[in-house]
């Protein structure tokens, strides 16, 4: 795999290049399309069901959850399809087939560049600013996309086996959005003594939920938990060494059906 790294880079590098080409603002349409996205839920949550009662700055709060969780939909819904979607390249050259779902997700990481610009834009704009903590920001990505590399290489296997997969997973994720803190806070469920206590351990143990907190901690200083930062690098180690290895089992078998 590392021998053939430039392969990796090479894909999601061309892929993001030619997204929107046919389109009058091009590129321009990564930048475009969380900002619309963020703007209906801003009115759906805010405006109509006051969901940002409690919390400052809601528009950066949400702005962080819709984009930190659209890369993670994003990269596990490509990686589910990576496999599927290139046969015929897997017929045509020998190459580990694990660069494909590393591929993927290295080019949704590469959209999400724009999407950070934005969140940092909405930062200055509603007057939060920019502080240190962004020096943070690399190790976070890092670790996010560990995560998101883990759930693509097990969605990619799956649904090379059963294509259905790749059409539930936008209906899991759909789910998940609600229960992971992206529109409204569910921390006060996990702290609620009313809330059963295997929901609030379940929630606790949502990988979202750590990674959301951590994004908010950079851009909007919330505090974070250290033990719960510490179960969520380890759920993720085991999520990407699991993922890995139960991709690889079926190396020999992906592009042959």
């Amino acid at each position: 795999m590392w021998g053939r790294r430039s392969f990796a880079i090479a894909m999601p590098a061309e892929e993001v290049r030619s997204t929107h080409q046919d389109t009058l603002l091009g590129n321009v349409w990564h930048l475009v399309n969380p900002l619309l996205t963020v703007a209906v839920y801003y009115l759906v949550f805010a405006v109509f069901l006051k969901a940002n009662r409690g919390i400052d700055n809601y528009l950066l709060w949400l702005t962080v959850g819709v984009f930190v969780f659209g890369l993670t939909t994003r990269s596990v819904l490509a990686g589910a399809t990576s496999i599927t979607a290139n046969v015929g390249l897997m017929r045509a050259m020998r190459f580990p087939r694990a660069l494909l779902p590393v591929s993927t997700v290295l080019g949704r990481l590469l959209t999400f560049g724009f999407e950070l610009l934005a969140i940092g834009l909405v930062a200055v704009i509603t007057g939060q600013g920019l502080s240190r903590r962004a020096l943070v920001l690399p190790l976070i990505l890092v670790v996010h996309t560990g995560f998101n590399l883990g759930v693509a290489f097990v969605a990619a296997r799956l649904n090379d086996s059963y294509r259905d997969v790749q059409q539930l997973i936008p209906f899991v994720f759909r789910l998940l959005m609600y229960v992971s803190g992206v529109m409204f806070p569910v921390r006060q469920y996990v702290d609620s003594a009313n809330t059963p206590g295997f929901i609030r351990r379940a929630i606790s143990l949502n990988p979202m939920v750590q990674l959301l907190d951590l994004y908010r901690w950079v851009f909007l200083g919330t505090p974070v938990d250290l033990l719960r930062t510490a179960e969520l690098l380890g759920i993720i180690a085991v999520t990407l060494i699991f993922g890995f290895r139960f991709f690889r089992v079926r190396e020999l078998m992906y592009g042959r059906a």
